[in-house]
């Protein structure tokens, strides 16, 4: 590493989740630095493009060209992120266990902790890819400070059955599926799916009132609209099945039906379900105060649900329950893991009691000097196929891979869009479009 005023040293250690690194510099030195201050340097001077171990080897020219497009923002296409993940191996092993552990019936808990641009939402997408794999119901969410905030739990609950996705006989299904194909279990002890069950056995999918229904269970409208005389679309005896809240408060409903989607998923032949929450941060980002312990009690019960909490399968004083129709947090046994993903924070309140009751944490560093040559060398490889004429020689890729390693400091989105940027730039300079570099 370099610094602008101590001059060249070696990183010795790290804390505070790498945010600070301590430097032996060559001049004796020994200091605790934030890591922004301090610039990496790589020994790239025996890279040789050919000998890396690019990945994506079977790709064609349009699965190439959509790959640069994402690159170009610093992100990787869904579809394409098992194929370009690099340099995470440790991570990938511990939240593979983890889901080889729910497989056997153990739900569980994890976050995955990292700066900005460190990758937690690539890592996310790899887990999310891999679980729908592996035979599980699955939903990726992402928390925002505006609109799906842990304070209101039904944004949530929103969010999660928006996006729960399966596989199953090779076709990709979701939310509705999963409640058709519950329709046949026995679940009339819970409080909400269970009339939500029994109501879908007697609707006509061809109706208009049938959409209403699927709204209003799927949290975009409410109970009220569905169930009211006057109205056009009414949903008859949809009175019978209990309204879903929009107090904050009802942590304990949508815990329930959560950990019963999760249970329902196990009985119907799959693995458990799977939540991975993005920007799990967010639940520091409230500035009143009521609103903050009601964000921190909804993350707190639902990590406890995925741990199956015995104390949480009964109404829990010391836990907040809505004060129209109180449930228990937990149904039955479920199959839930938990994967949280977030920015260390740690001196706020809310991120340092979520922290403490989580057990199983990953740390996203920075990318070691082998994956930086491997995803740099696969980029080269996928530009060259979405550009067929491109050429570049190789001592321009060790030019622009030692300038692009410089970005990985600043995350590896960072390195990504610099990466495919230069190659852009020198794409552009061969055809003479941008003029040529005078050095």
């Amino acid at each position: 590493m370099s610094h602008p005023v101590f001059g060249d040293g070696e990183i010795l250690d790290s804390r505070w989740h790498g945010t600070e690194l301590l430097v032996q510099f060559q001049s004796g030195l020994r200091l605790w630095l934030p890591t922004q201050r301090v610039r990496l340097l790589f020994n790239i001077g025996d890279f040789v493009p050919g000998e890396a171990q690019p990945a994506l080897f079977e790709i064609d020219t349009i699965q190439a060209r959509r790959m640069i497009e994402a690159f170009r923002l610093g992100i990787v296409p869904h579809q394409d992120v098992e194929s370009f993940t690099f340099g995470r191996e440790k991570p990938i092993a511990v939240l593979d266990e983890a889901l080889a552990n729910l497989a056997r019936g153990q739900g569980d808990v994890f976050m995955v902790e990292g700066e900005y641009g460190s990758g937690k939402t690539h890592l996310l997408e790899y887990v999310h890819h891999r679980a729908l794999a592996s035979g599980m119901a699955t939903s990726l969410v992402q928390f925002d400070p505006a609109e799906v905030s842990p304070h209101r739990p039904k944004r949530v609950y929103r969010e999660v059955v928006h996006n729960l996705r399966y596989i199953k006989d090779a076709t990709e299904h979701g939310y509705r599926d999963l409640l058709r194909s519950g329709a046949a279990l026995d679940m009339k002890d819970h409080v909400f799916l269970g009339p939500v069950l029994a109501k879908l056995g007697r609707i006509d999918a061809g109706q208009l009132q049938s959409e209403v229904f699927w709204q209003w269970i799927e949290g975009e409208s409410t109970k009220e609209y569905a169930t009211e005389q006057k109205s056009p679309f009414r949903v008859k005896g949809g009175q019978r099945i209990p309204a879903l809240y929009d107090f904050s408060t009802a942590a304990d409903l949508y815990c329930n039906i959560l950990s019963g989607l999760s249970w329902m998923a196990r009985e119907l032949g799959m693995k458990g379900l799977v939540l991975l929450v993005d920007e799990a941060e967010t639940v520091t980002h409230l500035w009143d105060i009521m609103y903050l312990a009601k964000s921190v009690n909804f993350m707190d019960g639902l990590v406890r649900t995925a741990q199956n909490d015995p104390d949480l399968k009964r109404i829990n004083d010391r836990m907040v329950h809505n004060q129209v129709r109180p449930v228990p947090y937990i149904y039955r046994d479920p199959s839930l893991l938990l994967v949280f993903a977030t920015t260390p924070s740690p001196y706020d309140y809310a991120y340092i009691k979520l922290a403490n009751r989580i057990k199983h944490r990953v740390e996203l560093g920075l990318l070691e000097e082998k994956a930086l040559l491997d995803a740099f060398s696969t980029m080269v490889m996928i530009y060259r196929r979405a550009y067929p004429d491109f050429t570049i020689s190789d001592l321009d890729q060790k030019r622009l891979l030692r300038e692009a390693s410089r970005r990985n400091i600043e995350g590896v989105r960072a390195f990504i869009k610099f990466s495919i940027e230069a190659l852009d730039v020198t794409r552009l300079r061969a055809q003479g479009i941008l003029p040529r570099n005078k050095d």
